[in-house]
């Protein structure tokens, strides 16, 4: 199979790393005479390539349609981005604020070791070579599928080469043409045509995360001073708030920098990204307030000045401001506060001080308007991602097409977070891309393996053996009641709280996927396996899934998962009702002795303390529970070939299985 890659930036090649270890033949096509150009200048030269923000700290970053990237980021994350160039040998390191860089501080080394990485998974890059078009066919779903499913399929490219067009066959196509920010690195809206041309929608589109020209907002001060006055001027660790018709919409505290035009620095990127929409697109009123002393409160700023200007006998208020603030920036809070620099610090009236306290804690300065794209380190808006599958980054609309990066509609603050996004849904892509379907609806329906029986049977253990063998999606049904719990936990529902969880089913859906081997639970399409083994999920899922309404829940989206997959599923009533039409079904039982010897030496293994003695008591208390149960009681479906594993090993259960329904292929 063969997967292009357009845009050889920091989407791009990572989309080509991920579709190349997954096993596909990639082609990464690049219009530029290098690989990573734009990555190259990122982070003034440094990189910074993620932030090692925890979890919840790091979406709080992401400024447009975070919960779009939960599912993506839960299987490659800013650690999985680190692990992977460490373990390519770029050594990195850790700065203020969770910013992460090469530990030579080059962001060439990070290009060399990406460069070094697609090289040894054999993936083709060709330069200078420019896509013209998408090409795509009728797609003719199979009966099964829905309606509303996607019109169109790819089927290759036209690509410009050295002045020579020519097609290029490909079964999918990964675009990460980046946006529009630093056009003379290559970022000319490519893939907004592209993506327009395949029936995509494209939100406004604005410069983010970019320098703002600005003026002292107080006339009286902007007469006498402009930020070119305190040009080169670097304000560090000052608070920086902006305002969107006078109603707060950021704050951070952090570094900043006058120049001739207005103002820039980290904080001023971060804060145009929140009100760029505002100015460029709204054309709304903006403004900037700056808390010089954020550290003290008006109330502690107002009695150090008390005190010390009652200190300071004849000196004069400009000199003594010199201890509290910059030296340009004196003349500046003067202005603003109305006070003369000549006059005495001693004299220093209540008003005046009150005046003086106001301009230090929050100086205004009036947004006229953002810089434009060279300066810009993203571009906010994008391809809209209602039309992307958030698993996958998959059109809707044109099958085996995929989007990863900077052209899709997210952005963030700076800090490493757009680099990580582009990872992430790079990542996604090149996997999603590289995989053959699974199923082939209608031709291998209803390959289901049901696989039933007591506690300590070894049910799951064969079950993940039979879908690694088979290539079947293996189902932890436990896993689906404690994603449930998770939703129940996030709505403050308490474990007897039977009718507020009966009521919360109706709005929690769960599902499986099948990622890199390893099995992920996804509640309401937010990747939650990260948290399934936390003690209050455990102790919520528990509780919860005695109720009728909970259980009636999972049997329905087991049941779809069923339907719309081929799966391994095990529990105690999989192949009495939740089902009983399966491809085979298994009854995996063996003696309370056997059982209650393994999970005994399971708890050995963990370092617990076990009785031999209580653990056959509560095998056999469970044993009872489970068959005398109200709601769907653990017995043997009628056509359920047994297997007694008591004397057998896993190895040949497994194999008994995998006859059974090799046989039964046939």
């Amino acid at each position: 199979m063969k997967v292009a890659v357009i845009g050889g930036g920091a989407a791009g090649m990572m989309a080509a790393l991920s579709a190349a270890e997954s096993g596909a033949e990639v082609i990464l096509l690049e219009k530029n005479e290098k690989l990573g150009k734009k990555l190259f200048i990122t982070g003034k030269g440094r990189c910074n390539l993620t932030n090692d923000a925890e979890k919840e700290a790091f979406f709080a970053h992401i400024l447009r349609n975070p919960r779009f990237l939960y599912s993506s980021y839960g299987r490659f994350d800013n650690r999985a981005m680190m692990d992977l160039m460490e373990a390519a040998g770029l050594r990195l390191k850790v700065e203020r604020g969770g910013r992460v860089f090469p530990a030579s501080d080059k962001s060439s080394d990070v290009i060399r070791t990406l460069e070094k990485l697609l090289s040894q998974r054999g993936v083709t890059v060709r330069l200078h070579t420019e896509v013209k078009e998408i090409l795509t066919e009728k797609q003719d779903p199979p009966a099964s599928r829905k309606k509303d499913g996607p019109a169109l399929r790819v089927k290759g490219l036209l690509i410009q080469s050295k002045g020579q067009k020519e097609k290029l066959t490909a079964e999918r196509v990964i675009v990460a043409t980046g946006g529009l920010s630093y056009p003379s690195t290559g970022s000319t809206g490519d893939g907004y045509r592209l993506a327009e041309a395949a029936g995509h929608s494209v939100t406004p589109l604005s410069p983010s995360l970019v320098p703002v020209e600005a003026v002292f907002a107080k006339k009286e001060v902007a007469a006498r001073l402009k930020p070119a006055d305190l040009m080169g001027l670097s304000l560090k660790n000052v608070s920086l708030s902006a305002f969107v018709k006078d109603k707060k919409v950021f704050e951070e505290q952090g570094e900043m920098l006058f120049t001739h035009f207005g103002v820039t620095g980290p904080l001023v990127l971060s804060a145009s990204a929140v009100i760029g929409e505002a100015v460029a697109v709204k054309q709304e009123s903006a403004e900037l307030r700056i808390d010089l002393k954020p550290a003290l409160t008006e109330e502690q700023l107002e009695a150090r000045l008390i005190r010390e200007s009652a200190a300071a006998g004849a000196k004069q208020l400009s000199t003594f401001l010199g201890a509290y603030l910059p030296r340009a920036m004196v003349p500046v809070i003067l202005a603003q506060a109305s006070l003369s620099g000549s006059s005495k610090a001693a004299d220093l009236g209540k008003n005046e001080r009150r005046n003086l306290i106001r301009s230090m804690k929050s100086l205004p300065i009036k947004v006229l308007a953002l810089r434009g794209y060279p300066e810009a380190v993203v571009t906010r808006g994008g391809v809209s991602v209602k039309e992307i599958n958030p698993r996958t980054m998959e059109s809707k609309y044109v099958k085996n097409l995929y989007f990863a990066g900077e052209v899709l509609d997210l952005d963030g603050t700076t800090g490493g977070y757009n680099l990580q996004i582009a990872w992430t849904t790079g990542r996604t892509a090149g996997d999603a891309a590289a995989k053959e379907e699974v199923i082939m609806k209608n031709t291998i329906l209803n390959r289901n393996i049901a696989i039933d029986g007591p506690a300590g049977s070894g049910k799951s253990t064969i079950a993940k053996k039979i879908a690694k063998e088979t290539g079947l999606i293996y189902v932890d049904t436990g896993a689906m009641y404690r994603a449930m719990a998770i939703y129940f936990l996030r709505r403050g529902l308490t474990p007897d709280d039977e009718a507020g969880i009966t009521a919360a089913c109706e709005k929690a859906n769960v599902s499986i996927g099948y990622e890199n081997g390893q099995q992920q639970v996804y509640l309401n399409d937010e990747n939650v396996t990260a948290f399934l083994r936390e003690e209050a999920v455990g102790q919520m899922a528990s509780a919860s899934s005695v109720y009728g309404p909970v259980r009636e829940k999972m049997k329905t989206l087991q049941q779809r998962l069923g339907r719309e997959k081929n799966v391994v599923m095990d529990g105690r009533d999989i192949g009495t009702v939740i089902l009983p039409d399966a491809f085979l079904k298994i009854y995996m039982t063996a003696s309370v002795e056997v059982r209650a010897k393994r999970r005994f030496e399971e708890l050995l293994s963990k370092g617990q303390d076990a009785d031999l003695a209580v653990v056959a008591r509560a095998i056999e208390e469970r044993d009872y529970r489970d068959t005398h149960r109200e709601i769907a009681p653990l017995r043997q479906a009628e056509d359920a070939v047994l297997i007694d594993t008591s004397d057998l090993s896993i190895e040949e259960v497994t194999e008994t299985v995998l006859r059974l329904y090799k046989e039964k292929l046939k």
